[in-house]
């Protein structure tokens, strides 16, 4: 049995949270999309008190308290707190332990919302590219991750134990063990109906030259990647290379790439510090 058939065969594989699918549906205005923002928050409770409470934390340093979630909307801007809504989303479903030293829930999302927001800012120069669809595909590349670590703990303890033999990286172990976090990750976009992009970014940020169409996205998403590793921004593995590879396919000046690095150096310990707390309190 292969193992995308296991996956077939596991009825407790997480859905995809409401809150997420109404969020990442598209919306055809600004003006609608604030209102139906507003009426996505108001329906949960839960993600109300959430919202607003981070409204209202030192992470913003608002001068006026924030009481609604149509004035959250205003101060933060509506693509804010789109971001925050998934990021909640996201980090909800995958909250627990996942039974090993190398892989943290928290240090896994954290390391997410890095490569979101360098793949964010990346885009932001590339021709083509939609800076905040950026945002969601750094989100979600890792979510294979969370598969590995919850339905494969012995295929992934046997991965991990063929990276020290052969002093491998661990995305080159996982291919010849003939396992990897990306196509289980694509498994799972796929079953939540994501779009062709984030399935393409999810499946080949390893490989993004593979990506086909998506190729321009899937390099944004690994060089953040990269990034995020050098700098041990959120989760990281030791004795994976140390150099920055930059894809060509992207064409971008080194000056904006070195941009993006500093930008991380200077806001990793106020980012890792303020979105832990947002979404792990």
């Amino acid at each position: 049995m292969s193992f995308i058939q296991c996956l077939d065969n596991i009825h407790d594989l997480p859905s995809m949270p409401h809150t997420l699918s109404s969020v990442l549906e598209g919306l055809d205005s600004m003006s609608s999309s604030a209102q139906t923002m507003e009426k996505i928050i108001r329906d949960d409770p839960v993600l109300t008190a959430k919202i607003l409470r981070i409204a209202n934390s030192p992470y913003y340093c608002l001068r006026q308290e924030v009481s609604s979630i149509a004035r959250a909307i205003v101060v933060l801007g509506f693509e804010e707190v789109r971001r925050i809504v998934i990021g909640l989303s996201l980090t909800g479903i995958f909250s627990n332990d996942l039974g090993f030293d190398e892989f943290d829930t928290k240090s896994i999302w954290l390391h997410s919302i890095g490569v979101a927001k360098v793949s964010k800012m990346l885009a932001e120069d590339i021709d083509g590219l939609e800076a905040d669809e950026l945002f969601t595909a750094g989100m979600v590349h890792d979510l294979g991750r969370f598969l590995l670590c919850l339905y494969f703990s012995s295929e992934l303890r046997e991965i991990l134990e063929l990276r020290q033999k052969k002093q491998l990286s661990l995305f080159d172990a996982e291919e010849q063990y003939g396992l990897t976090h990306t196509e289980v990750g694509a498994y799972l976009a796929k079953r939540w109906n994501l779009s062709e992009m984030l399935m393409d970014v999810i499946r080949y940020h390893h490989r993004p030259n593979s990506a086909g169409p998506n190729t321009l996205a899937a390099s944004v998403v690994f060089l953040a990647d990269e990034i995020c590793q050098k700098m041990k921004f959120g989760w990281h593995i030791e004795g994976e290379p140390d150099r920055v590879i930059v894809p060509k396919s992207l064409g971008l000046n080194l000056d904006i790439v070195k941009k993006a690095v500093l930008y991380l150096k200077e806001e990793k310990e106020r980012i890792e510090a303020s979105w832990g707390a947002i979404f792990f309190t």
